[in-house]
């Protein structure tokens, strides 16, 4: 069951990994597409955090492996929380649209 949490953990930072790249590399101008990419990483992103919890509490883990449990949910949470606040920063081309409105 301990190859089984580790074997979760790897996966779970491959699988962040992955979503950040596909948040980042979209090259989205607009926030409604970002929303969207954003929702479809979530579940992913959240299954990072619980996946692993049931292998980790059915065995007498070791503190390594919960430690890095616990910075995969926080990297996870990171990513996503950093694509949600980009998703709130309007484009280059907003500021010269706000100055040419009257």
């Amino acid at each position: 069951m301990e190859i089984l949490a580790w074997t979760l953990i790897v996966l779970g930072f491959a699988t962040t990994a992955a979503c950040a790249v596909h948040l980042t590399r979209r090259r989205q101008r607009d926030a409604s597409q970002l929303a969207r990419s954003l929702h479809r990483t979530a579940p992913a992103l959240l299954a990072v955090g619980l996946l692993p919890l049931p292998a980790l509490l059915a065995t007498d883990a070791p503190a390594t492996v919960w430690g890095l449990w616990g910075a995969e949910a926080i990297v996870a949470a990171l990513v996503y929380a950093a694509a949600d606040a980009r998703r709130d920063i309007p484009g280059p081309g907003a500021a010269s649209r706000a100055r040419s409105e009257p």
